[in-house]
């Protein structure tokens, strides 16, 4: 098996330069490989083609990156990847495009009766937006609704009264040119903030951890995109065995009801009210300060190398045998 390493370098820490070295340092050890860099489809798709001629094995794509262009949202990869017929690491472009956009989520996840905070879609200020607010109740939290990476995510993205949710929608309809998720904020004396990487092997493992606040240089209990960017994201394990179950068991079910699969990452909140699903990021950030690679080291004792090569097995082994997802470790 050739493995091609499709680079799409952004200034998020785990799209860096350094990033997709040490990944393709990790995957030398196990298989040939070979790296592109480029916003142009056409030419990605020589480049694999290319491959299969000249080296007569089948070609599998470690990608991470959900465009070539993530700037201008050109060149979806995983649909690409697919009509070139080409497999690659992750969940179908279906399951990433749903992942990508927060609405159909959580319509997913209400279907499923997963609790997700109470929600609404919004447009440019006015009275639309100012009755369902009400009927929720501040604080709430306003997010892009077809963003990742905490993007658009900053503190005051909580609000507390009309005038600051307007000014807050309007700033993604500014910067980001899209509609906002306007969600109930899980807050409180009580609140936690988990999150739950998946590795989809035959072995299905889980890493749930909790976010450490305490330990962050952050005036918010609020995961940010400046706090993305900064690295300074904590985790601690969990000690809470009742609580881990019950995270565990509404990723679970979070990471089938939208058919994702290898891996991927849920984040959650819980307060004295309950615990509740906030997103699926189904291609979570594999940088080595990443939740998911620190806690599976945390965890499980695999280390960067060990984790970025057992995921590309485990999907050449699931793509060729036809498994639909592995038992929980």
């Amino acid at each position: 098996m050739l493995v091609a390493l499709i680079k799409s370098y952004t200034e998020k820490p785990w799209r860096s330069l350094e990033t997709y070295q040490l990944i393709e340092d990790s995957l030398r050890e196990k298989w040939r490989v070979k790296s592109i860099s480029s916003e142009n489809p056409e030419t990605v798709c020589g480049f694999l083609a290319r491959l299969k001629r000249e080296y007569g094995e089948s070609v599998f794509a470690f990608n991470i990156a959900e465009y070539l262009d993530e700037k201008n949202k050109e060149g979806f990869l995983p649909a690409l990847l697919e009509e070139w017929n080409v497999p690659h690491l992750g969940s179908s472009a279906e399951t990433i495009a749903i992942g990508l956009d927060k609405a159909r989520t959580k319509e997913l996840l209400n279907e499923k009766q997963i609790p997700t905070p109470r929600y609404f879609i919004a447009n440019r200020e006015g009275s639309a937006i100012k009755y369902p607010a009400e009927r929720i109740g501040y604080p709430l939290i306003v997010k892009p609704i077809r963003e990742g990476g905490h993007i658009g995510i900053r503190e005051d993205s909580i609000v507390y009264d009309d005038a600051s949710l307007d000014k807050a929608v309007n700033r993604i309809f500014d910067n980001h040119n899209q509609p906002a998720l306007v969600e109930e904020y899980i807050t409180g004396a009580e609140m936690r903030e988990f999150s739950v990487g998946i590795i989809d092997s035959e072995i299905r493992l889980l890493t749930p951890v909790e976010i450490d606040y305490e330990s962050m240089d952050v005036r918010k209990a609020i995961l940010s995109y400046e706090t993305a960017q900064k690295d300074l994201e904590r985790i601690k394990l969990i000690q809470d065995g009742r609580t881990r179950d019950e995270i565990v068991d509404l990723s679970e079910r979070t990471f089938a009801a939208v058919g994702a699969h290898d891996y991927s990452r849920v984040d959650l909140r819980m307060n004295r009210t309950g615990c509740y699903v906030l997103e699926i990021n189904i291609m979570p950030g594999l940088g080595p300060h990443s939740f998911l690679p620190e806690a599976a080291k945390d965890l499980y004792a695999l280390d960067y190398n060990q984790l970025i090569q057992k995921l590309a097995e485990d999907s050449m082994k699931r793509q060729k045998n036809g498994r639909r997802g592995g038992a929980m470790a």
